[in-house]
Parts: structure tokens; sequence; C-alpha cells
């Protein structure tokens, strides 16, 4: 699956992955009481049946540490939605991690106008359009000053426009195509 270490960035210190998934119970929990919420995604005719989202198990092979290499120049780049939009985003620079022994990488983003800033990384891999929503999934990472991340995918989650197509969902980049399954996060039941 997924491993951690680098070739050419230090990948910091170990992970403590029985935090991590304390912290994933706890994400779950809260996604699943969103949905439950007034502020649901879903439709109002889902949302009397919903019965809690679908999730792989927690897989701690899926958490690796990551190093951010910052983008030179943090230009805004324009991501195409679902429903047609441009939505704008912050070239961040891209994270390094390592995947079946393999180094790889994937862009990530500062949110722009919403909130708190965070990096905001869509991938695409081989469980999209099977188990996964086929435009891709999103992670949401805390801006770390050190540039070293825990990337865990074990929270990766399926956009709002899933639930409701309405909704104006980001896709992935190209260059965010991970060629292996992820089988972990959020998934289709």
């Amino acid at each position: 699956m997924i491993a951690a270490g680098c070739a050419s960035e230090p990948a910091g210190p170990a992970l403590d992955h029985a935090a991590l998934e304390g912290r994933w119970e706890r994400w779950v929990a809260s996604r699943d009481s969103l949905f439950r919420s007034p502020a649901s995604p879903l439709l109002p005719d889902s949302a009397d049946v919903f019965d809690g989202l679908a999730y792989f198990d927690y897989a701690p092979a899926f958490a690796v540490p990551a190093a951010l290499v910052p983008s030179l120049d943090r230009d805004t780049v324009r991501f195409p939605t679902t429903t047609g939009e441009l939505r704008p985003f912050v070239s961040a620079g891209h994270l390094v991690f390592e995947a079946d022994g393999v180094q790889r990488r994937l862009e990530a983003f500062e949110t722009v106008g919403v909130g708190d800033p965070k990096l905001f990384v869509p991938f695409n891999d081989a469980t999209n359009g099977r188990q996964t929503y086929g435009g891709g999934r999103y992670l949401d990472l805390a801006l770390q000053p050190s540039g070293r991340y825990a990337l865990d995918f074990n929270r990766a989650y399926q956009p709002y426009c899933v639930y409701d197509p309405t909704y104006s969902c980001p896709l992935p980049p190209p260059e965010n195509r991970l060629e292996l399954a992820v089988t972990a996060g959020e998934r289709y039941p």
C-alpha cells in the first residue's frame, strides 16, 4: 500500500497511527452528524432515510508522512467544477510521499475566501467510479508552518455533489491522478 519516506524530501517524524485512528473516528462521527443536521447536503428525500455515510475500514497504511514542496509562484488557479463554474485556489506546491514503494506527489492548493485557509488536495485514484465517486475525492489539511504533513487518506471525502447535483464541486487536476486504489476514506455504500 502506502509507505512512509521520500527520496528527495525528508518525511519527518513517524506518525502516531493510534492517535490518527482516534482523530479519524471523531471525524467520521462529525461527518455523520453534519449529514443529519439542517445544514446537510442531502436532498430532502435522502435525508429522511439517511443512516450514516459509508467508509472503508481504517487503514494505517494509508496514513503517511508527506512534505510540502512550496510553489515558487503561488499563482491563482481556477478549477473547473461539476456545474461548469471556475473556482479559484492558490497554488501552494506539491506534497511528496511514498506509495507502493514509489515516490509520488499530489498538487496542493490553498483555499480562497472561505474561513481559515487550509490545504485542499483533490485527487483521483483507481477506486473512482466503482467504490468511490467518479469525479474524485478530497483531503483538507490544516496549514503547517513546518511543511510536514500527516497525509491521511482515511479522511478522504466525497464532494457534496455526490449527494446533491446542484453543488458546484471542483474537479481534481489531471496531475493528481494516483495509479493505485486508495481503499481508505469515504466510499459508496
